[in-house]
Formats: structure tokens, sequence, C-alpha cells
């Protein structure tokens, strides 16, 4: 990410954003904090917290389905299948238990 030039690309609001939703992600990538609670927890104020997701999603370092998110790789991890997973398939699993 750093070698690659990528976080260079970051405003400082998207930077902030992408390192907390790494931290707090699961195993997949997925957090569950809502954007009030990311706001509030990352000091931000509505517009910057929105130009930082956009700009993540527009990356592709982002999946956003409100109220997920789901942190993505530079490169996608592959299945066995030979597709990449998404946010769609993990939200699918999760709902059918």
């Amino acid at each position: 990410m750093i070698s690659d030039g990528h976080i260079e690309r970051f405003s400082h609001g998207a930077g902030i954003l992408y390192l907390f939703l790494v931290c707090v992600g699961d195993d997949k990538g997925v957090s569950y904090y809502g954007d009030q609670t990311l706001m509030k927890k990352l000091s931000m104020e509505p517009d910057t917290f929105e130009n930082a997701r956009s700009d993540l999603v527009r990356m592709g370092l982002l999946a956003w389905q409100k109220p997920f998110y789901q942190v993505l790789c530079l490169e996608p991890v592959i299945r066995r299948t030979g597709s990449p997973r998404g946010l769609g398939d993990i939200l699918k699993k999760a709902m059918e238990g």
C-alpha cells in the first residue's frame, strides 16, 4: 500500500477511516459500526466523513452497504471457485446462519 503509492492518494479523512476500519473489522474485514458512531469516534464532520468514504469506495478499498463496511484487499483474495468474495456474498452467508 505504501510502496505502491496508494496512501499518497488518500485524503487525511480517508486514511483515518481506512485505518480505523482495518483495526475494528472482523476476519473478513467487515465492520458493524454505524456512520454516527464512526463520525463520533473519528471526530469527523458529516461532509468530511462522506467524502472519505466515497474516496475509499471509488479507490476500490472499501465496500459499503449501509450499515456494513468491508475493507477490501488491494488484490482480491480468490476463493476456490476462482472469484473474489465480496460484501454481498458475506452478507448473504451471514443471513443464512
